[in-house]
């Protein structure tokens, strides 16, 4: 059987950096002439030198994210694994009120919860800039152990 050729994609015209400045250039004068940098918080002062140096260009990056009310993606995950791991530590305060009948619902649910945040950990270990900044992981036999000796499920099934 004779091979088809494979499909082409459309070319896009190359063009030369000196084309883009231009064009970005014409819509940041084009922002202008709109207004939409007015009214900026701290417009048409000098960006504030004590809080980085002249060689720091990440600060003034993150000075820019912060501004914007944005962060890293690998910030905004860790503070979204915290809130998880507030919230197993009360899923695990509230088992462990439970009586008996009720605590395998709750465990199922812990699990379920403990296996989201495990996965937000693993995410976070491939975002994070430093291996020193991970924060471990929730494996779901861990977990298990944690609802267990939380609520006493070990010593009631023992005879």
């Amino acid at each position: 059987m004779p091979e088809q050729p494979s499909p082409q994609l459309p070319q896009r015209p190359w063009r030369p950096l000196r084309q883009w400045g231009n064009a970005v250039e014409r819509q940041i004068r084009e922002a202008q002439e709109r207004g939409d940098f007015d009214a900026l918080p701290g417009q048409g002062q000098p960006l504030p030198r004590g809080t980085w140096g002249p060689n720091d260009e990440w600060r003034l990056a993150f000075h820019v994210l912060k501004q914007a009310g944005e962060t890293l993606p690998w910030i905004a995950l860790g503070r979204d694994i915290e809130a998880a791991q507030a919230h197993l530590r009360q899923l695990l305060e509230a088992a462990a009120r439970l009586p008996r009948h009720a605590r395998a619902r709750a465990r199922e649910r812990y699990l379920e919860e403990a296996a989201a945040l495990d996965k937000m950990l693993l995410d976070y270990s491939f975002l994070v800039p430093s291996r020193r900044l991970e924060k471990g992981r929730l494996p779901p036999h861990i977990a298990a152990q944690q609802f267990d000796a939380t609520t006493g499920a070990a010593e009631a099934e023992a005879p």
